[in-house]
């Protein structure tokens, strides 16, 4: 199986390289995943984990899963190190997935995406993930199928199908480093056990640097659904109270996202309506009593009311401008956004969300 694998990403290695590559496959090392680190000492540590692609002859090629580290108080100077670590040509702009430890996080992803970024033939779509403790801890694991990258890939695809994460590539991040009209939310990993990484939530960003804070699974779905980012399907667990629990998935949303000042005072108010159509999955209860659709209704629109006002005012904690409010001022009132200093300004903005649950269907549940 693991063979299958690698064999599948070299196939896939061929098609990024594209024809007016033309440096030989056999003279390259591919990396399909790359950890940063901050040391205690405040240098860079990176990890790489290569394939070395080695032609046997007859069409047949010998594929070999490694991982190359290296500590310097640059990004730049962990490439050239690297470099001078393997023999022939490192591509590291062709990473699939960049890991990066919270605590380097903590100081700017700038610079650590300038070399992912800037060159003309890079893999901009790799995906950028922050994780829960050392990247290199993620990074080294051995799974029993397929090199630990694989494994995370396949895992976001699925949480990105199901409204859990964001899907964030080097493109799409780059575009908000530069864009100081709204923050980044960075899918955030952590270890599950010896050999497996789960979803943590996502990271919560201020500027290029992580805050500190992020969301759980459930609270990261939720956002999403505020952002009107829905994409084939959410799934949400409640408990709507100590007796009631239930699960659900929601299939359409409408929502309203309204901007206003309020001119007495000055405060920016940030309305959203979210109005979301769900099927109940699992709802244990007392089937000898009747369920009240009108009230069911009206206690899961609260209790995500409820979530949705929590879920604000940790973006408001971490100084995130997940909505781009900043964006959207700029658009529709520029001379205000040329007075005000957003990084101290958009902790006084007052969010009001509010969401309405229609059930549309019980299925099989009642």
């Amino acid at each position: 199986m693991r063979k299958i694998f690698l064999m599948k990403l070299f196939m896939l290695t061929i098609f990024i390289t594209g024809c007016w590559d033309q440096n030989l496959l056999v003279n390259k090392k591919f990396i399909n995943g790359v950890s940063f680190d901050l040391t205690e000492d405040d240098k860079i540590q990176v990890a790489v984990r290569t394939l070395d692609i080695r032609n046997k002859g007859g069409g047949q090629f010998d594929i070999k899963d490694k991982i190359v580290q290296s500590t310097q108080p640059t990004v730049v100077g962990t490439r050239i190190d690297i470099n001078n670590k393997i023999p022939g040509q490192l591509d590291i702009s062709k990473a699939y997935i960049i890991l990066i430890g919270e605590e380097l996080a903590k100081k700017g992803i700038h610079p650590i995406l300038e070399p992912f970024y800037r060159p003309k033939d890079s893999y901009i779509a790799a995906r950028i993930v922050i994780t829960k403790g050392n990247a290199f801890d993620i990074l080294s694991k051995e799974p029993k199928n397929s090199p630990i990258a694989f494994d995370i890939l396949q895992s976001f695809e699925d949480a990105e199908k199901s409204t859990i994460i964001p899907k964030e590539t080097v493109f799409t991040t780059w575009a908000k480093i530069v864009d100081p009209g709204g923050d980044m939310i960075i899918p955030l990993v952590k270890t599950a056990d010896s050999n497996k990484v789960s979803i943590g939530g996502m990271a919560l960003f201020n500027g290029d640097k992580f805050s500190g804070t992020s969301l759980s699974t459930e609270r990261s779905t939720l956002l999403l659904l505020l952002m009107n980012k829905l994409e084939k399907v959410s799934h949400m667990a409640l408990m709507l109270d100590q007796d009631r629990s239930l699960s659900f998935q929601t299939t359409s949303l409408n929502r309203d996202f309204n901007l206003k000042i309020d001119k007495p005072s000055g405060k920016i108010i940030c309305k959203i309506n979210l109005k979301i159509n769900i099927q109940i999955t699992s709802y244990p209860q007392n089937f000898n009593k009747k369920i009240n659709l009108d009230k069911l209704n009206k206690d899961l629109s609260v209790k995500l009311t409820k979530q949705a006002k929590a879920v604000t005012n940790t973006l408001l904690k971490a100084n995130c401008d997940a909505f781009g409010i900043g964006g959207e001022l700029a658009s529709s009132n520029p001379e205000l956004w040329k007075r005000i200093n957003w990084e101290e300004e958009y902790k006084n903005v007052q969010f009001e969300p509010k969401v309405s649950v229609n059930i549309i269907t019980t299925g099989h549940v009642f």
